[in-house]
């Protein structure tokens, strides 16, 4: 990746948007409704707020053409979305062409750059990085914020908890420039990178529940049944009730051996034990049993917020307000519980799943929400129920319009390897669906009308062959 040519067109974007609250505009917002989208938000918010800004900021589930002419009535001066707005960059020129737009964002753009002089785009991709794993959206916000003033290196943490959200270590360890994020973290003494147990639940859950409710990776014997983790744990000489922050190093390095030898027995492959123990990172500025103490539980907490339409509360958050703090846990709770009968029902329910030479395909219907067909697919693939070489995708109705069902496409590196894009495949099929689709090679969603789900199927796994094939021919 050419590191220094995106940090020039990180510095552009941050001249615009310091051009802009010099002149007195509001600096108009628009982040993405996840942990990366929310912590993006928060760290522009932040970074206009310093310099004596004001700005206006909605978290949103996409770009679409509807939102795009809502904002266009507005008439503002400036635009900037995070984490979002790269698969959108015809719609942003038509409809956004008198203001000056900056997309700040990760995901593979629809073309390398806008076609109005007065937009910018500030993406990695295009520079050489990989989307999933170099940089994420709070990362690219991260910088055009340091860009602005030095002083905003104090939002690192913030930055990786987004990266984290993102899954962008799913492999345990961090790449690209998020590298530069951790250093800059590391310098101020706000956040410290640790070899730890990367299943979930390290602040809040005592360990009977951290190992019952893992799901990745899950643990044979015991994801699921937490009278069979308390078992095991006291077997193994450990405290069902005490947290996993509590433990002795000693203790730590016991526990780990021992979930390693478990997952060796029960012939787990290689890369589900390598995702076990990995990169961990924690922040002084909470204390220990405060879920914003570890990235992972604070994505989690922010993905909560924005899955349940209150992503605003995400980035009060992440801005150190106490009050949305509190009120968010509670949100937490119902958020868990609903993964959990998402888990529950994916796996009682498998044998519903369309399988295709290429892919397999799970309607849940109503069954599971909408904003938590990506998790789903995750577990499917986490609890082995699909060939780790086929991708899935799992969909849903869509909570706000019935003619519409939601669906996200999920996958392995292994998978990645035989040529598989899921991003392209999505955008491709949406087309021809009349929908709207892309993402990430490795992970993707799309929207299409309820009717043509048969319809999606076929022309799904023609789209895969077709990669596959391309791949092949390539080599050849």
């Amino acid at each position: 990746m050419d590191k220094n040519a995106f940090l020039e067109r990180a510095r552009e974007g941050a001249e615009l948007i310091k051009m802009h609250i010099e002149l007195g505009h509001t600096i108009r917002l628009i982040s993405h409704r996840d942990a990366d989208g929310i912590t993006a938000g928060a760290i522009l918010a932040k970074a206009i707020a310093r310099e004596g800004g004001s700005f206006q900021l909605s978290i949103v589930k996409q770009v679409s053409e509807e939102l795009l002419k809502e904002l266009a009535e507005e008439r503002r001066e400036i635009y900037v979305f995070s984490d979002l707005g790269s698969g959108s960059i015809e719609l942003i020129d038509k409809y956004l062409d008198f203001a000056t737009v900056v997309v700040i964002d990760h995901h593979p753009p629809e073309r390398e750059k806008f076609s109005v002089d007065s937009h910018l785009l500030v993406n990695p991709v295009p520079f050489g990085a990989n989307s999933v794993r170099d940089l994420s959206g709070s990362g690219a916000a991260y910088f055009v914020a340091r860009e602005m003033n030095r002083a905003n290196r104090e939002l690192a943490y913030v930055a990786i908890v987004g990266a984290v959200g993102d899954m962008q270590e799913i492999d345990g360890t961090f790449h690209g420039m998020n590298l530069d994020i951790i250093e800059d973290g590391k310098e101020l003494g706000i956040l410290e990178v640790r070899k730890e147990l990367r299943l979930f639940g390290r602040e809040s859950r005592p360990l009977r529940q951290m190992l019952a409710y893992a799901t990745n990776p899950e643990l044979p014997g015991i994801t699921g049944d937490e009278r069979k983790a308390i078992e095991w744990l006291r077997a193994k000489g450990f405290d069902p009730d005490r947290h996993y922050w509590q433990l002795r190093e000693e203790e730590k390095k016991r526990l780990h051996d021992a979930l390693v030898l478990h997952l060796i027995k029960h012939g787990a492959p290689k890369e589900t034990i390598d995702r076990l123990i990995g990169d961990v990172v924690i922040s002084p500025l909470y204390p220990e049993g405060d879920v914003r103490h570890e990235a992972r539980e604070f994505a989690t907490l922010l993905n909560a917020t924005g899955r349940l339409n209150a992503g605003t509360l995400g980035v009060a958050i992440c801005l150190g307000d106490e009050d949305a703090y509190r009120k968010a846990k509670k949100m937490l709770d119902d958020y868990k519980r609903e993964q959990i009968e998402a888990r529950k029902f994916i796996i009682q329910n498998w044998s519903m799943v369309e399988e295709g030479e290429h892919a397999y395909v799970f309607y849940a219907g109503k069954n599971i929400r909408d904003t938590l067909v990506g998790i789903a697919a995750n577990i499917a693939i986490n609890a082995g129920l699909a060939d780790p070489e086929k991708p899935v995708v799992v969909i849903a109705d869509s909570e706000e319009d019935e003619s519409l069902v939601k669906a996200s496409a999920r996958t392995t590196e292994k998978a990645l390897a035989k040529g598989y894009h899921l991003g392209e495949a999505l955008r491709e099929v949406a087309e021809r669906l009349g929908g709207e689709g892309g993402g990430h090679a490795i992970a993707a969603g799309i929207r299409f009308p309820k009717g043509r789900i048969d319809e999606f199927i076929r022309l799904f796994n023609e789209v895969l062959a077709k990669q596959v094939a391309g791949g092949k021919d390539g080599e050849g």
